[in-house]
């Protein structure tokens, strides 16, 4: 049976498709986030989402919000679950990316005004773009690395960004390893670790679960 490190905790039905897939789990969380308490200035038309997590702290100082004003506004973001969480708020998603890197790309063909709610890690090109733009932003959570060191008898590891990545190298040798990555951005860090990388078709846990599932098979047919 393989052994697999996820630097997340998974949901009950993404780790169901490992166990039917005879895969040994272990799993843990490589980022340690703290939601900070905020309250989101009305003037904007469209506001923009970076993560989840992102998600999350809004979630948690919903009560803060001009909740009305932000039903209204515009909103883009990174990701399909964050997309769906924002949703779930009642706020109208007008389009959600793969990575920030697209989203930068289509806000370079809009005019108008908005503000980014990020953590307080964000990669170089969304910090150089919000420097240039002179976009407004508010950083809503903070995340710090949670390391811990594993024995050498696993496999593979999947890797959700970049931090992740990081946090998980710094106690752990990926020499020999395969390092399945939910995306491109993610994928270029790890590949600093180790040539074996493999990234989701797209950027959802459960996409990355099956091409993982799916690469094994693979490898055991051939």
């Amino acid at each position: 049976m393989r052994k697999i490190i996820s630097t997340k905790t998974l949901a009950a039905s993404d780790k169901n498709h490992l166990l039917q897939a005879g895969v040994s789990l272990v799993e843990y969380d490589a980022l340690k986030i703290e939601t900070l308490p905020f309250s989101i200035a009305s003037d904007y038309e469209t506001y923009l989402f970076s993560s989840q997590n992102a998600v999350a702290a809004l979630k948690q100082y919903w009560k803060n919000q001009n909740t009305a004003h932000l039903q209204q506004a515009s909103i883009y973001c990174v990701g399909e679950k964050t997309a769906q969480g924002l949703k779930d708020l009642g706020l109208d998603v007008l389009k959600y990316f793969e990575n920030a890197q697209q989203l930068i790309e289509f806000l370079k063909t809009q005019d108008f005004k908005s503000c980014w709610i990020h953590g307080n890690h964000v990669t170089p090109t969304l910090e150089q773009w919000l420097r240039a733009k002179g976009s407004d932003s508010y950083t809503v959570y903070l995340s710090s690395m949670n390391k811990k060191k594993f024995a050498d008898d696993y496999s593979a590891v999947l890797f959700f960004s970049p931090r992740g990545v990081e946090s998980f190298a710094s106690e752990n040798d990926l020499n020999n390893k395969t390092a399945f990555c939910i995306g491109e951005t993610t994928a270029a860090k790890a590949r600093r670790h180790t040539p074996d990388v493999v990234v989701a078709k797209s950027p959802t846990s459960t996409n990355l679960l099956l091409k993982l599932i799916q690469h094994y098979k693979t490898k055991n047919e051939s």
